[in-house]
């Protein structure tokens, strides 16, 4: 998008352009911060699993659960819980580490909706304004005899502009909501596997 473009949409786009504006700031907010809460060494670090499976061929937990309140992921929270409750029943720890785990993941995604909801936000903001230009160009036409075009113009460019700028926050909202539902989903995916190794590991 060139700098001409983006200075007529908000000239000519009329109001309705600055609360879709809003909703790119809180879209791009929510998405930054999803994306790096869920990035790869919060979730599961590689170097802890290294270290939790030295513990445990030595059989020290204690160093074990340190090793995992120092490091602060989301694996390293189930991973405690599953040392914690070690000598339970196989079907009680994974009872408490899907809870755990179906916590940690609501926390993840937990901002997601609201990001999808401003995908939809945006374009109906920008329907709202395109209603609204062409209610300013039927009120040109209703009072004049002899249409001058550039009272028209008025009306028709706030119509095509809120709409295009409406259209150009809510696609990309879109894509990254949907992007970071299937992001999440992977990292739920993987943390079972991980706990599940993890438990199979200590109950066996």
């Amino acid at each position: 998008m060139n700098d001409s473009l983006l200075i007529s949409i908000f000239t000519k786009g009329g109001f309705f352009v600055y609360p879709i504006l809003v909703c790119s700031v809180i879209a791009l907010t929510i998405f930054l911060k999803r994306f790096y809460l869920s990035s790869k060494d919060k979730v599961i670090s590689r170097s802890l699993l290294i270290k939790v499976s030295s513990y445990l061929d030595s059989g020290d937990f204690d160093k074990a659960i340190a090793a995992c309140e120092r490091d602060n992921t989301v694996f390293s929270k189930l991973a405690v819980l599953i040392f914690i409750n070690r000598n339970e029943e196989k079907q009680v720890v994974e009872s408490v580490v899907q809870d755990e785990g179906e916590r940690q993941i609501y926390k993840l995604s937990k901002s997601n909706e609201i990001l999808g909801s401003l995908s939809n936000i945006s374009t109906l903001l920008g329907l709202l304004g395109t209603i609204s230009g062409m209610i300013t160009v039927f009120k040109v036409i209703s009072t004049q005899t002899v249409v001058d075009p550039p009272s028209l113009a008025g009306g028709i460019s706030e119509a095509l502009y809120t709409t295009a700028f409406g259209l150009l926050v809510a696609i990309p909202s879109y894509i990254g909501y949907k992007y970071l539902n299937s992001r999440i989903m992977n990292i739920a995916v993987e943390l079972q596997e991980e706990s599940k190794k993890l438990i199979d590991r200590i109950k066996n």
